[in-house]
């Protein structure tokens, strides 16, 4: 059996691809006892991606996570990284080293500046070849209405890699296998920061011809970092799962990183952001974790762009003047 934890867009989507296959049933965790019971009598999510209809003979949705681990055997976990620790938290990690764990989640545990992979291996003790992780670029709301997606699925176990992708096999899904989950990771976290510094540019009316520069930059310096310290031989980083995902998080109205980067820009508080947007996205997360790994690295690797965003989002500096100094000097 499946198992999803997350009761969000991205799991509602991940949902909806396994039981594209008839034969799949799925156990589904949610936070929300509504939520709970309304995917129940309807088949749909009433928070997330709510036209997207979901078979509920074929689903066991529940808010006690124990008893959704307890049944599963494949743990699909698609909550935001900065949740991920407090709703693992709620079960013995014991529970989890016989399971085959597969990350949808883009981002960091803000509690220990982990990856997710890392974190799971590190603090919880699951073993390395049970980890998978699942990345692309892949916005929710399109594959809520079927849309072509390409995946990539990452683990150091080639048969996980392949029980995922036969898990994740349909018509509008496309996958690829690699073993380079840590920088797949890497980048996922990364392209989320980068995200909002092309907000902040479009918020600040700087216009489409500097965005395409901002994001060959960004490019340049993620390529920078992750061949310096995650060198992986076979990484060609002009596939969807690197240069990909960073476009369509830099460039799609979908993009909730992007939406707080415009709204940072045009003046709006972290509060009032996070209010509009339902939460503050990992992009703010995520820069505040790179920016405290990244101290004994920027000689050998500079991280001009993630920092002027910590600048910008933590210490309260001037969009305007930290991207126009990025432009001088940088792009």
């Amino acid at each position: 059996m499946i198992g999803v934890i997350g009761g969000g867009s991205w799991a509602t989507a991940i949902v909806k691809i396994l039981l594209e296959n008839n034969a799949t049933h799925i156990n589904w965790w949610v936070r929300s006892e509504e939520t709970c019971k309304e995917i129940q009598r309807s088949g749909h999510n009433p928070r997330h991606l709510t036209k997207t209809a979901l078979d509920s003979k074929r689903i066991q949705v529940s808010t006690h996570l124990a008893d959704i681990v307890e049944k599963s055997d494949m743990l699909f976990l698609a909550v935001p990284s900065a949740y991920l620790h407090s709703v693992l938290s709620q079960i013995q990690p014991s529970l989890l080293h016989a399971k085959k764990i597969v990350s949808a989640i883009k981002g960091s545990v803000t509690e220990y500046c982990l990856s997710v992979s890392m974190y799971l291996e590190q603090i919880l003790g699951v073993a390395k070849h049970n980890i998978g992780l699942i990345s692309g670029p892949s916005h929710a709301e399109e594959v809520g209405c079927g849309l072509h997606t390409f995946l990539t699925i990452a683990s150091t176990n080639d048969e996980l890699s392949h029980e995922v992708e036969q898990a994740l096999h349909c018509p509008y899904i496309h996958t690829s296998l690699s073993s380079d989950i840590d920088g797949i990771e890497r980048c996922g976290l990364g392209k989320n920061i980068y995200a909002i510094a092309a907000g902040i540019c479009q918020g600040l009316g700087y216009g489409d011809n500097l965005n395409a520069v901002l994001t060959l930059a960004a490019a340049r310096e993620m390529r920078q970092l992750m061949d310096t310290f995650i060198p992986y031989p076979q990484r060609d980083f002009d596939v969807p799962c690197y240069f990909g995902d960073l476009m369509v998080t830099c460039w799609s109205p979908h993009s909730r990183n992007r939406r707080l980067g415009e709204m940072i820009a045009r003046g709006k508080s972290l509060e009032e952001a996070a209010a509009s947007i339902g939460t503050l996205p990992e992009g703010y997360y995520s820069v505040n974790t790179l920016h405290k790994r990244a101290e004994s690295l920027r000689s050998e690797a500079p991280i001009p762009i993630v920092e002027a965003i910590y600048r910008i989002l933590y210490e309260e500096s001037d969009p305007r003047s930290e991207m126009d100094y990025l432009i001088e000097h940088v792009f």
